[in-house]
């Protein structure tokens, strides 16, 4: 029986024979959603018909982790504290002579920091220093990849020869189309070489498994990173199409939020009455 990691790769390397659209390293060229001023104007931005696996984001949530390869890697900065919302929607497109078919169960997570930018090299996986902290941290072929979709992870380039040279993602959050029966349980605790555990956050599932999901965080000035791909951790394709909109308005005031909960309360009130009344 052929392992995950193994069908994983096979399945790779003939798609890359084929001229695979994914991205080899973590980089962002044609997919920086730019700069925002929350609040300000032309705070709405979409990418068409981007292609990623339909596994990758939900492999990344186990205790083995994820190859980066298998996810399409976005960026955005903040200017300023701000509410950021995104939505990834499965599509179906022609690509060349592929038909793409539309991703069933997104799912992408969100970190502050970015990786090595042009004209470095890009981080990946499989560099020297990329192993060596994977390895040291939780132990020999004990990981596929260095992708961590519910918590913080290092990637370096090949350029790098120490930790320090390390690029940092600092999880913000995540969101995923469907429930466990497509994305599986999620790995929230992570066992580290040396002993020591590793706790993650949850699996935020919408519930539904409709082709499309949408999240929002509440975010502070800086640069990010977006990781998308599919929520079906038994998925096997690399060519699932999805559109990516990102979103960012300013957090409202404490007193819009009491506004807000006391417009709900009435219009639950008032429903309610209705109801009563048959």
């Amino acid at each position: 029986m052929f392992s995950k990691s193994l069908i994983h790769g096979f399945l790779a390397a003939a798609l890359c024979a084929a001229a695979s659209p994914l991205s080899a390293h973590i980089e962002y060229t044609g997919r920086d959603f730019g700069s925002f001023t929350p609040g300000g104007a032309s705070n709405a931005v979409t990418f068409s018909n981007r292609i990623t696996s339909n596994f990758g984001w939900a492999d990344g949530t186990d205790a083995d982790f994820g190859d980066s390869h298998t996810l399409l890697p976005f960026r955005f900065t903040l200017l300023s504290t701000g509410l950021v919302t995104l939505q990834i929607q499965g599509t179906s497109f022609r690509s060349g002579r592929l038909n793409i078919a539309a991703m069933a169960n997104p799912g992408f997570s969100i970190y502050r920091g970015i990786g090595n930018l042009t004209p470095s090299k890009g981080d990946h996986d499989r560099s020297g220093i990329s192993s060596a902290y994977m390895d040291e941290t939780y132990g020999v072929d004990n990981w596929e990849g260095c992708f961590n979709a519910l918590g913080d992870w290092k990637m370096g380039n090949d350029d790098g020869n120490q930790y320090s040279d390390l690029s940092s993602f600092i999880y913000a959050g995540n969101a995923a189309d469907g429930t466990s029966a497509n994305y599986g349980t999620g790995a929230t605790i992570i066992p580290r070489a040396n002993g020591t555990t590793q706790t993650n956050d949850l699996i935020r599932g919408d519930g539904l498994a409709d082709g499309s999901v949408t999240g929002t965080f509440a975010l502070d000035a800086g640069d990010y990173t977006i990781l998308v791909g599919g929520a079906t951790y038994s998925g096997t394709s690399y060519s699932s199409g999805f559109n990516a909109t990102l979103s960012v308005m300013a957090i409202p005031e404490p007193s819009t939020y009491a506004l807000l909960s006391l417009g709900a309360m009435v219009l639950t009130a008032a429903y309610r009455r209705r109801m009563a009344r048959g």
